[in-house]
């Protein structure tokens, strides 16, 4: 372990660590080309745009020749006038152009600005690129195509069908925004026009759902991938009044039905274009907007409710009912951690019986009969999370008890389901953590991390011993439900005074790049642009956040850990993780980053904490050594 240095190597200016790679678009013109020449060439688009102000004759310019381009190259494209449905040539002739829209020429380096002529109110501005730069274009759209689909496959090899799904039909939809896109093969050869659909079916048909019980209005299912149960996924269903948005996390999916509502049948669709998870990206939503939305009959389940539980079936071509397969055993669905062996205890009576209480409050309603099981802290905890949502058990707990900091025991293992109502039912499936503390005495309740993100953690440093591991579980698990329960106290504590704070969100080419952008997607065409807060700045946009909003939740997938060993005397981390972000207004997938000083167990400090959207390249991402010298 390197000797410990006379003081800290300082946390580096985060602005001055994001290079400047992005060339400026360039204004001025070359002295032997005149714009007589551009108009007159046939090696050149144009577009010519008046306005009030420059921003406005730029963005008709832009316009303008987005319109040139569109007449150009329409007869290309063939596939969308296939699937526009009509022989309207005037029609077709909009949607190709509608398409053209969605590549971003505006932040493009290879769209050129002539200098403006006159000054507002009358401006005009001219754009102009060369037409052997289209096809450069269109390359990089496929290049964005390709990683998508490298994507899919590796997270669907994790069960995480949601994120392959996503991914599998964003690379479709690109492919048909293409001028050629039966010309694009993947990189073991498949032509993906004819490949990616058949592949998204493929995963949709994998997908089967298993009735296990109902309760009132209340219907607990079982879901899996192919045999073993899903990481996680997205579904909607009808409740019998209004179209509900549910989840399936580690094998379980969760109904809330109408009140009075009765059917023997549950009708269920699988999401798979998460138009919802592209409001950070402008260029994917357009083009998720602009192509037609391709139908997948596989994505539409039927659950038969049966006493002994019945299996998802799939219509037929003649909109038949298949017969059921075998169903899904609950113990194939809880949470399947990997502790080690020093990470286990086993419980005592009082913990067990006081667990069969905390159940039996959360089926009853009768919360306050629980109360006397908790500390004055876990108690005030107790009272947050009964209030968030609807909440209910579902399955038959299965829980394991871990071996806490400072004499505690950790119960993982009890699953709740929880509903929201405000602009239409939304339900989460939560793993409960109970910490006991050494009188017996429940003294926290937390979010659990899901099956894949605790497994990373008890799993993938060996070398670690016990202690460490939990730490790092406890504070992930703190700092989840502090987000969930809107917990600012918390959040304050957490943070350093001096912590780093950046939030970034995606961007394009900026036509005059800042120095806080920084090249992090594929090939370098996308940008995400930072904000840096302080600590202040950040608790206050949190805490507006949290008021316009009826529910948070966030939910964790795959991590790295990382110990910074060179610090002898204090306990550094840096964690990256997968995040996945819900609100009653907003949804992102991104990455989170967070460097945090665990030296003092009972106060941990967040000294780093950045945000990125999900990137295809995750060789891009944040990491410790962006912050410390390692």
């Amino acid at each position: 372990m390197s000797p410990k240095p006379d003081r800290m190597i300082k946390l580096r200016n985060i602005l001055a660590l994001l290079p400047l790679t992005l060339l400026p678009c360039i204004a001025a013109q070359a002295q032997n080309l005149d714009w007589d020449e551009i108009l007159m060439s046939d090696d050149y688009y144009y577009g010519v745009g008046h306005g009030r102000t420059e921003a406005e004759a730029d963005k008709a310019a832009l316009a303008d020749l987005t319109s040139q381009i569109a007449t150009y190259v329409s007869a290309d494209f063939h596939l969308l006038y296939e699937e526009s449905g009509t022989n309207d040539q005037t029609e077709q002739r909009k949607k190709v152009t509608s398409c053209i829209r969605t590549y971003p020429f505006s932040h493009l380096n290879n769209v050129k600005k002539w200098p403006s002529v006159g000054l507002e109110p009358d401006v005009t501005v001219r754009r102009y690129m060369k037409r052997e730069e289209l096809e450069r274009i269109f390359s990089e759209r496929v290049d964005m195509i390709r990683d998508m689909v490298a994507t899919a496959e590796e997270a669907l090899q994790q069960r995480k069908v949601d994120f392959s799904l996503q991914y599998y039909y964003w690379a479709y939809t690109l492919l048909r925004s293409l001028q050629h896109p039966a010309q694009v093969r993947d990189n073991a050869g498949h032509i993906l026009l004819n490949w990616l659909p058949l592949r998204i079916d493929e995963v949709l048909g994998k997908v089967a759902v298993a009735f296990e019980k109902q309760e009132d209005d209340y219907v607990d299912l079982l879901v899996s991938y192919d045999g073993q149960p899903v990481s996680s996924l997205h579904f909607s269903y009808s409740d019998g009044r209004m179209d509900c948005r549910g989840d399936a996390k580690d094998g379980r999916a969760h109904l809330e039905m109408a009140p009075g509502y009765h059917t023997d049948t549950y009708h269920l669709t699988l999401e798979y274009e998460y138009k919802a998870l592209a409001q950070g990206d402008n260029e994917m939503k357009s083009v998720l907007e602009v192509i037609p939305r391709k139908a997948f009959r596989s994505a539409e389940l039927t659950v038969q409710a049966r006493k002994t539980g019945g299996t998802a079936n799939k219509p037929g071509p003649a909109a038949t009912v298949a017969e059921p397969g075998p169903a899904i055993s609950p113990t194939q669905t809880g949470v399947h951690l990997q502790p080690g062996s020093g990470q286990t205890v086993e419980p005592t009576a009082a913990q067990l019986q006081a667990i069969e209480k905390v159940t039996e409050a959360v089926r009853t309603r009768r919360y306050a009969s629980a109360d006397r099981l908790f500390t004055i802290d876990g108690l005030l905890r107790w009272r947050e999370l009964v209030k968030y949502g609807r909440g209910r058990i579902v399955g038959t707990p299965d829980i394991v008890f871990f071996r806490g900091m400072n004499q505690q025991v950790v119960a993982r293992g009890l699953q709740m389901a929880f509903s929201f109502m405000r602009g239409g039912k939304k339900t989460f499936v939560e793993d409960v953590v109970l910490t006991f503390d050494k009188n017996g005495k429940i003294a926290n309740l937390t979010f659990g991390l899901g099956q894949v993100a605790e497994n990373d953690i008890l799993c993938k440093h060996p070398g670690w011993n016990d202690e460490t591991k939990e730490l790092i579980m406890e504070f992930m698990e703190n700092y989840k439900t502090a987000y969930c329960l809107k917990d600012s106290d918390y959040i304050r504590n957490i943070f350093a005074d001096d912590a780093i704070i950046i939030v970034g969100n995606l961007a394009r080419h900026a036509a005059k790049p800042s120095a806080n952008e920084r090249p992090i997607s594929v090939e370098g065409q996308q940008v995400i642009r930072y904000n840096r807060y302080t600590k202040e700045e950040y608790l206050r946009n949190l805490n507006r956040c949290f008021r316009r909003n009826e529910f948070i939740n966030l939910r964790f997938s795959n991590n790295d850990v990382q110990w910074i060993e060179k610090y002898n005397d204090e306990e550094l981390f840096a964690i990256q993780i997968g995040q996945e972000y819900s609100s009653s207004t907003y949804s992102d997938r991104g990455y989170l980053f967070l460097l945090v000083n665990m030296t003092d167990h009972e106060q941990p400090q967040i000294r780093v904490r950045t945000w990125q959207p999900n990137e295809v390249d995750l060789e891009k991402l944040y990491n410790a050594g962006d912050f410390y010298s390692m």
